[in-house]
């Protein structure tokens, strides 16, 4: 039986012009993706996927727990070695091609993948963390000499990442967090300090309300994830000492129609209400949306995450007080530039923490957003 394995093969066009942590990103710091996934996006290792997991199988690396893996594979397993063209080969799980904020990364990533000249094989988790677990040890039987991650199980994928990490594979973590007990086996990770992103948007709410303060209610992610908790507890630590109290907190799984739901039922029950955050901007066009709707627009300060074409829009247009920024196309093509370095055995940093903005009417004009 033949199998063929779709790749994206980059020849190291202009290998030593900006390809480090510190070059310049294409013509402008936050150019932005235009457009959802391209067809080629979706056509990742696709193929062989059936028969690689039969592979995986065999050799003992895939358990039936429902979020991770039970044995572990044979050491050389994921032995580093470049592909017949010169170049690395890399994986790049990502967490699922149907969010925006993925399709930007993809779409920096594979730029400066193709900068580079490293071969980059990637995979849709399609949040799932069981299917990224499974996707993982594809990559590890097909000997990848590195592997890019953003998690959909903070602590399912802590299993997978150790078999990289004993096989001597490099694991980077990308935009979302691995959890505490996984972290040791991380090689460096690229990606936004949550908890001060909490605190930047209370540093926004107290500007926004001034020395009075009043009452806030909070929009949450997920519920039980790491940047959700991060973000939260941040916030909760920006506003101490403060007169601005939280009156009110419900998790949205960073879905725009259950914020809007959310905050209509906010506005129900506290109709003096002065403010509200939610944890991505997707979630605040929600709430701006209930908050339009029960007639309040303008009387009730928004506070976002991210940095959306529609946050920015909203917060010149008035309906929005500000966001906190993560620059998603740093991230993606970060990632790919940390990998470049560790495959070249230079130093890399641990941490590589995302710059943030605090973006409000007074500086938004050329801000673009990346998604």
């Amino acid at each position: 039986m033949q199998v063929r394995v779709l790749l994206r093969v980059y020849p190291p066009d202009g290998l030593n012009e900006g390809h480090g942590i510190n070059g310049e990103f294409a013509s402008s710091k936050f150019a932005f993706l235009r457009g959802g996934p391209t067809k080629s996006m979706k056509n990742k290792v696709m193929s062989g996927a059936a028969l690689l997991s039969a592979a995986a199988l065999s050799l003992g690396v895939i358990g039936c727990a429902p979020n991770q893996p039970k044995s572990a594979p044979s050491a050389n397993l994921g032995a580093a070695k470049t592909t017949a063209a010169g170049n690395f080969k890399i994986g790049y799980l990502h967490f699922s091609y149907t969010i925006p904020q993925v399709q930007a990364i993809i779409g920096a990533a594979d730029k400066e993948a193709k900068k580079v000249g490293i071969t980059v094989m990637e995979e849709d988790g399609q949040g799932s963390a069981q299917k990224q677990a499974t996707d993982a040890l594809n990559f590890l039987v097909q000997h990848v000499n590195a592997l890019l991650v953003e998690p959909v199980s903070p602590s399912g994928i802590v299993p997978v990442i150790k078999k990289y990490h004993d096989a001597g594979v490099p694991v980077i973590g990308v935009t979302l967090p691995v959890a505490k007990e996984g972290q040791k086996y991380l090689t460096s990770f690229v990606g936004p300090d949550n908890v001060a992103g909490g605190i930047d948007a209370a540093k926004l709410m107290k500007q926004a309300l001034g020395k009075k303060g009043g009452t806030v209610a909070v929009i949450e992610g997920a519920p039980g994830t790491v940047t959700t908790i991060d973000r939260t507890n941040g916030f909760v630590q920006g506003l101490k000492g403060s007169n601005v109290k939280i009156v009110a907190m419900q998790a949205s799984p960073w879905d725009r129609t259950k914020a809007m739901n959310i905050m209509q039922d906010f506005l129900s029950k506290y109709p003096h209400l002065n403010g509200v955050f939610a944890e991505s901007d997707d979630m605040a066009m929600g709430a701006i949306q209930a908050i339009k709707q029960a007639g309040k627009t303008g009387q009730i300060v928004v506070i976002g995450h991210d940095g959306s074409k529609e946050a920015v829009q909203a917060i010149k247009d008035g309906t929005m007080y500000g966001t906190v920024t993560e620059p998603l196309l740093w991230e993606g093509k970060t990632a790919i530039d940390v990998a470049y370095k560790v495959l070249h055995h230079q130093p890399v940093k641990k941490w590589y923490k995302t710059p943030v903005t605090l973006l409000t009417k007074k500086n938004v004009n050329g801000y673009t957003g990346a998604f």
